[in-house]
């Protein structure tokens, strides 16, 4: 319905624009284009509602009081756990293993967890959500910090850098959990 709408209003702006651009004859008030215009006009204010109702739809289906919001807690989890790992390795690798790990780590669990941003705003108390989007996004930080220092070879910045940026995520993943203020929130209410 998304893809419909965005037709439709790219659609009815086309014809329009189009429409608008004919002069009406000499001797003439109005065009006579006119009712063309006004289907166009019509046509891409159904595409603009189209669409919103696609957007307002997909936006209620993480507000229902069961649903579970897909992947938030499961993407800093599994985060967490591939740090560990990589602070049990870390000692032993190379600058390019270790921007390889690193690039793995943004690309599997940093960058889609953006995409539970929303869904967050809507589950989370609000210090809570502000609290674990920040956290993400110093780790975030970090990392690329990490990797950055890793393809330039600079091993010990990055051995230097690695305790903050699980030290990030290590607060990010306790406070969804709830340790320390008593609520549990495992993007569910």
């Amino acid at each position: 319905m998304r893809v419909a709408g965005s037709l439709l209003f790219i659609a009815g702006i086309i014809i329009a624009l189009i429409c608008a651009a004919k002069l009406p004859a000499i001797g003439e008030s109005w065009s006579d284009m006119l009712f063309l215009y006004g289907g166009g006009v019509a046509l891409s204010l159904i595409g603009l509602l189209l669409f919103n109702l696609h957007h307002n739809t997909s936006q209620n289906k993480c507000t229902s009081s069961k649903h579970t919001c897909p992947g938030g807690m499961a993407l800093l989890q599994g985060l967490l756990v591939e740090m560990q790992h990589l602070g049990q390795d870390i000692d032993n690798l190379d600058g390019m293993k270790i921007a390889t790990r690193v690039t793995f780590l943004l690309d599997k669990y940093v960058l889609p967890f953006a995409t539970v941003q929303q869904e967050l705003l809507l589950m989370l108390d609000k210090n809570q959500c502000v609290k674990v989007l920040v956290t993400v996004a110093q780790c975030e930080r970090l990392l690329n910090r990490m990797w950055s220092a890793a393809s330039d070879g600079y091993v010990n910045e990055v051995i230097a850098t690695y305790p903050k940026a699980l030290a990030e995520i290590e607060e990010a993943y306790s406070v969804c959990r709830g340790k320390g203020n008593g609520k549990a929130c495992d993007f569910q209410r």
